[in-house]
């Protein structure tokens, strides 16, 4: 079997058993990434320019403004799994491993982040960051081979990177760790503060545009965010104690891939011939902590668990390197360590992609209540309705615009918000629990919006 086979064969295994394929086909979209699939006309559609203010994403609204606007939710989460899978094809390639099993378990172990499978509902967003990332990753190795292209790769795909989606830009220092594993001291210097200016250049980018576009020098932090701007040591112990907790959840959401790691980088130390190329990727690994940490500190807005991309590669590359390594016992303890790592991420998917599914489903049912409510009272509007206490939460919110998006999708009609007195008569006419229905009142077809899921 050649690499290129076992490693495509490891993807598609690994997407039919965790319903990623499901996913793909018949795609669940969170609330706020149906913007992206929209073009400003339509119903549904939001101010995708307006919101580079409080996000920085000049390279996402240029990819919405040529392309995103244009795909369907398919269209882009088979760019957003394809990109992605192109960047762990990319990313094992670099680790040079001799035989096709060891290539299947790492591209397989390397696939199933914890982390990225919670970005997976957000593909009109994130697609364009991940053909960053792909690109970056497969132009690598032809770039360092020379000062003159090296030195533009790093520059043009950090800056890219921060310009759609900035934990991407340190998937990319993982990749350069590997690469650079027999590298001098000096160079590893040189690349490591290239690496810094490339982000910080890039960052600079962002601010200057919004200064531009909104007369603001940087981001403005949305107030769901809570931002607590550094002014003071007590703002410092608050904003520490917000990272200490985002560590903590990330490590409760990496559960036993976070042990299996451990032991794959304690093995990886321990050995002569796998010591330093490990020891870059915790190197890689401590950068990226403190990008992200400083963030928080300087800034108080937590980037939650999914944003953390980097603890993923941080925990598989140890255990890739222990298989690529020379002796036998290495790497059989490099491809257990791999297999362990690959049945953690598989459970895990499942999990997600599990729950999303059978949401989508429970919203699929109630679209097709609306199609046959239209279809027997043809001249009747649709209208949404929400039991008012979850309306005012964000939760609710959510919820909400989530089902209008899809019923749009679907069935071609946007329902809005029923008005002020339509909503008291149609208040009169259901009934508690709380639920997901369709019913028709006060002449119209109403659909009444689920409580939240249990996990948004």
């Amino acid at each position: 079997m050649t690499s290129a086979a076992a490693m495509v064969g490891g993807i598609l295994a690994v997407a039919l058993v965790t319903g990623l394929v499901v996913q793909v086909a018949h795609p669940f979209i969170r609330h706020d990434d149906w913007g992206f699939s929209l073009s400003s006309d339509e119903p549904g559609s939001t101010d995708i320019w307006a919101r580079n203010q409080y996000e920085g994403r000049w390279l996402t609204w240029v990819w919405w403004r040529v392309l995103g606007q244009h795909l369907s939710i398919v269209m882009a989460t088979t760019v957003f799994v394809v990109a992605y899978s192109t960047w762990v094809v990319g990313t094992v390639r670099l680790l040079r491993l001799r035989r096709w099993w060891q290539q299947a378990a790492a591209t397989t172990a390397l696939l199933v982040s914890t982390t990225w499978i919670q970005l997976v509902y957000w593909p009109g967003t994130l697609s364009p960051s991940m053909v960053v990332a792909a690109v970056a990753v497969w132009t690598l190795p032809y770039a360092r081979r020379r000062r003159s292209t090296w030195w533009p790769w790093l520059f043009l795909s950090v800056g890219l990177a921060v310009l759609s989606y900035q934990p991407v830009a340190l998937l990319l220092l993982f990749a350069v760790a590997v690469t650079e594993r027999r590298s001098g001291f000096l160079r590893l210097v040189r690349v490591a503060v290239g690496f810094a200016v490339a982000y910080a250049a890039g960052v600079l980018v962002v601010w200057t545009l919004n200064w531009w576009a909104f007369g603001v020098f940087g981001v403005t932090l949305a107030q769901w965010r809570q931002p607590n701007p550094l002014h003071s040591v007590a703002d410092l112990v608050t904003n520490l104690g917000r990272y200490r907790t985002q560590l903590r959840s990330l490590a409760s959401d990496l559960g036993p891939a976070l042990v299996v790691g451990a032991v794959a980088t304690v093995v990886g130390l321990w050995g002569r011939r796998t010591r330093r190329a490990t020891g870059l990727v915790l190197v890689a690994g401590l950068m990226s902590v403190s990008v992200e940490a400083a963030v928080t500190v300087v800034t108080g807005a937590v980037t939650g668990v999914r944003a953390s991309l980097w603890a993923w590669p941080l925990i598989v590359l140890p255990a890739a390197l222990l298989a690529a390594a020379r002796g036998p016992w290495v790497r059989r303890t490099g491809v257990v360590c791999l297999l362990g790592l690959t049945f953690v991420g598989i459970l895990q998917w499942r999990s997600d992609l599990g729950e999303h599914r059978q949401t989508r489903d429970e919203y699929d049912a109630l679209i097709t209540q609306v199609a046959e409510a239209r279809q027997r009272f043809p001249g009747l509007p649709v209208v949404l309705w929400m039991e008012p206490a979850i309306r005012k939460t964000a939760r609710g919110n959510m919820t909400a615009v989530t089902l209008q998006n899809m019923t749009q999708e679907q069935q071609g009609v946007y329902p809005r918000w029923c008005s002020k007195a339509r909503c008291a008569a149609i208040a009169a006419t259901v009934t508690p629990p709380p639920r997901g229905e369709v019913v028709v009142a006060d002449g119209a077809i109403v659909l009444r919006v689920p409580p939240p899921p249990r996990w948004l």
